[in-house]
């Protein structure tokens, strides 16, 4: 690929998540000034729409040959893909090798990567953690007896159909709604996100933490930035621990009574209250781009904490 080309990125499925695309969009320019970021949506009338300087219509990925695709990336002289939606990654991962062949950069993990984590069930079995306690999942609660369930939908979205804090029965209910139900034990705590940056290596140089303050439908409203270098130091081992994982990723945990971290899923992709790492010194777009031209030796990570993100419709302020 032609590192040398100034970064016109593809930010994609871009809805309401304005708050993102200004971050990225400055991570790109502190690279280059000249860089852009198209925001893409197959809705017209997503609330990002009128805000963005660039949007555009991409049509369901469904909807479109790959021939189609290429040519619409190629039109708009596409030189980085960012997929921002659960549902798309396997895609996007599965079409980075030819996009590659286009002189189109696809930052996004292995698809065994992403079809590890996505597998809700599986995932706390293949994985090995060292300092983190492990959520079982269960194919159903007669598996186990704890008091207290979270029932989620096996893949997609952690946050997709998810019930917590629910009796035996109440969860055989809840389940009812689901495709296809797993079962968690619920672990009574406080929430946190750990955001990171995955080196070509494999290697993390840079986790950022931060509280879930406040969660809507799964999603964190309100959240701020803390420093425990230890629990950075954990987090940042398992991540590498991955096969595949590249980028930016996060991790959802659960501290306990007790101060253990409990691991829920890794999400490889940026997510809702990702604006807040990456104004807070997780510059892994800025990284992403400098890796290609091999500039990384150099990486500055100067992590800002206390700065503090909250969510009003879809207006992100963030505070620092």
């Amino acid at each position: 690929m032609n590192s040398s080309r100034v970064p016109k990125i593809l930010m994609t499925s871009l809805s309401s998540k304005i708050a993102l695309y200004d971050s990225v969009l400055s991570q790109a320019k502190i690279f280059s000034p000249n860089a852009s970021v198209i925001g893409v949506d197959s809705n017209p009338n997503c609330p990002g729409a009128d805000y963005v300087k660039n949007f555009r219509i991409l049509p369901k990925l469904d909807n479109l040959s790959t021939e189609e695709l290429l040519n619409m990336l190629e039109n708009w002289r596409i030189t980085h893909v960012i997929p921002t939606r659960d549902d798309e990654l396997r895609y996007w991962a599965q079409i980075a090798p030819l996009l590659l062949k286009h002189q189109i950069k696809a930052l996004i993990s292995s698809c065994d990567a992403i079809n590890l984590c996505e597998d809700k069930l599986h995932f706390p079995q293949k994985i090995k953690i060292s300092g983190l306690a492990q959520i079982p999942s269960f194919m159903s609660v007669n598996q186990s007896n704890y008091p207290k369930w979270v029932v989620k939908e096996r893949c997609g979205s952690g946050a997709r159909g998810v019930v917590t804090n629910l009796s035996k029965n109440d969860a055989v209910k809840h389940a009812l709604s689901l495709e296809e139900p797993i079962f968690q034990p619920y672990i009574e705590g406080k929430e946190l996100t750990a955001e990171a940056w995955v080196d070509k290596n494999g290697q993390t140089p840079a986790v950022i933490l931060r509280w879930r303050d406040k969660i809507v439908d799964g999603e964190s409203h309100v959240s701020t930035t803390f420093k425990n270098l230890d629990w950075g130091k954990r987090i940042a081992k398992l991540f590498s621990s991955i096969d595949g994982l590249r980028g930016h990723c996060l991790a959802q945990c659960m501290v306990d009574s007790k101060g253990n971290l409990h691991l829920i899923e890794i999400n490889p992709r940026l997510g809702g209250a990702s604006p807040l790492s990456l104004n807070a010194g997780l510059n892994s777009i800025l990284w992403s781009l400098q890796e290609e031209m091999n500039s990384t030796d150099d990486l500055v990570y100067e992590p800002i904490y206390g700065a503090k993100l909250s969510k009003t419709g879809n207006l992100t302020f963030i505070s620092k």
